[in-house]
């Protein structure tokens, strides 16, 4: 690890909060999200569009990013932190941390990019192996939906039976450049974590089985952080 690098994201995943004076006890629902994928698969793009409804085509590599939303989920309010990561493999510290701090991954590939999808098989087996659970809420995620079918690297069927049945996974194919099925991304990804806001789980955990066959939770934005000046990201359809 990096000198300083676990202090730095440390500060940036657990310094957060809504509400209450320093050193007050405030009541909220979080839920920790961490978004992985190779370079250049879209993973800025997809943030983008969900929390901003922007796409911009310019690539600017990312190192990490941190966001918060807060969403209204079928009646209750729940604080989404997503940590955006880089596509690369220089930083391993930051890595290790995020994976040991969330609460559930958004792991995206390109349906146009063998590699990336290799990338993701790859990152789904440290998850589990280094959280030691085969049921940490994953959400696989096909971007570029939109490029065409000559160009795919495999059918959404077969990725989906891979994602679904293989690794137990939740899977949405999208295109951040279209903004298509960008809300059903995070909704996926709530409806397999264990958030006891949710109508879903009556208040109980709730066999996978069952979660990947629940209806997908209503996401309504209710708050997000003003959108500040340009950091490093990466803005890839």
């Amino acid at each position: 690890m990096m000198p300083g690098e676990e202090t730095m994201l440390s500060k940036r995943l657990h310094g957060m909060q809504i509400g209450g004076k320093k050193g007050e006890e405030v009541e909220e629902r979080h839920c920790r999200l961490t978004v992985m994928g190779a370079s250049c698969v879209g993973k800025s793009a997809i943030i983008s569009q969900f929390l901003y409804d922007t796409f911009s085509s310019d690539y600017h590599e990312t190192v990490e990013d941190l966001h918060r939303k807060e969403v209204d989920i079928n009646g209750s309010k729940v604080i989404l932190d997503i940590l955006d990561t880089a596509g690369t493999h220089e930083f391993p510290g930051m890595r290790k941390l995020a994976i040991a701090t969330s609460d559930a991954f958004i792991l995206v590939y390109s349906v146009d990019n063998d590699a990336s999808f290799e990338e993701v098989k790859l990152l789904r087996e440290q998850i589990v192996n280094e959280r030691g659970d085969t049921n940490v809420p994953i959400v696989i995620v096909g971007n570029k939906a939109d490029v065409g079918e000559q160009t795919r690297i495999m059918e959404q069927e077969t990725a989906e039976t891979i994602a679904c049945v293989e690794w137990g996974c939740g899977y949405v194919e999208a295109s951040a450049k279209q903004n298509l099925n960008i809300p059903q991304i995070f909704a996926e990804m709530l409806r397999l974590s264990d958030i006891p806001s949710l109508k879903i789980w009556e208040g109980q955990r709730t066999k996978r089985k069952r979660l990947l066959s629940a209806p997908l939770p209503t996401i309504h934005h209710v708050f997000e952080t003003p959108k500040g000046p340009k950091r490093n990201s990466c803005a890839v359809s």
